[in-house]
């Protein structure tokens, strides 16, 4: 009789703790779901909505302000991205005037300039720069082409409206005050939406930069490319 009453006892017990097991594990599932949501809502970017527009060249796009142009301008040099700015019409919007002699550009076989976002938007003139491309300045021979500190001393001159040194001695300069409609780039974007648009586009050059400072793009390679258009007020 005694054994009887411990193991409804010692069953009561396991009961209970089942019990408080899953009472537990229920408060804790609820807790992470708790947390999880958090951080969900805490990110803004997961309540970017993505529009496919041309789903064979994998293109999306979102409407971003500075908070996000900014960070994309400073990978685009580490992740080798095309980063390229047009107008409210879709016409390449003026960054600045490059100062390096167009003599000294890397030439194909015909005698032409090899560009690659002057050709994908042609309504900028060469001397006009509406985009941020590795490959295109180093066709270029800008400054800090091949030095990725001289690269983010341009990027944070031009991003907050300062000179640009160049390092070779010679005491000439970008100056980037003013560029934009008589502001600084980030004045000018400030209070400005964009739609950003994300997508990849295939190389085909006659010739490849992989001579030049071991550096370059191939033929038939795929590069991403990133376009903030400005919206209308």
């Amino acid at each position: 009789m005694e054994n009887a009453s411990d193991a409804i006892i010692m069953a009561g017990a396991v009961l209970i703790f089942v019990i408080a097991l899953s009472v537990a594990m229920t408060v804790f599932s609820q807790a992470r779901e708790t947390v999880d949501s958090v951080v969900y809502a805490s990110d803004r970017t997961n309540y970017y909505e993505y529009l496919d527009m041309d789903i064979s060249n994998n293109i999306k796009n979102r409407i971003v302000g500075l908070e996000t142009i900014i960070p994309t301008l400073y990978k685009y040099y580490k992740e080798n991205y095309t980063v390229v700015f047009l107008d409210e019409n879709g016409k390449g919007m003026k960054l600045y005037e490059t100062e390096t002699n167009q003599d000294n550009w890397s030439k194909d076989t015909d005698g032409n300039i090899k560009t690659f976002t002057t050709t994908k938007y042609p309504n900028m003139r060469e001397t006009e720069i509406c985009s941020f491309d590795v490959n295109e300045e180093l066709v270029r021979r800008e400054p800090w082409v091949g030095d990725p500190i001289e690269t983010r001393k341009n990027l944070e001159a031009f991003i907050e409206g300062k000179e640009y040194v160049f390092p070779n001695g010679s005491g000439e300069k970008y100056d980037y005050n003013n560029i934009i409609k008589g502001k600084s780039f980030m004045e000018y974007f400030s209070d400005k939406k964009c739609r950003e648009t994300i997508g990849e586009y295939r190389t085909n050059n006659k010739n490849t930069f992989a001579s030049e400072l071991n550096q370059g793009i191939r033929d038939n390679k795929n590069k991403r490319v990133i376009v903030y258009q400005l919206i209308r007020d």
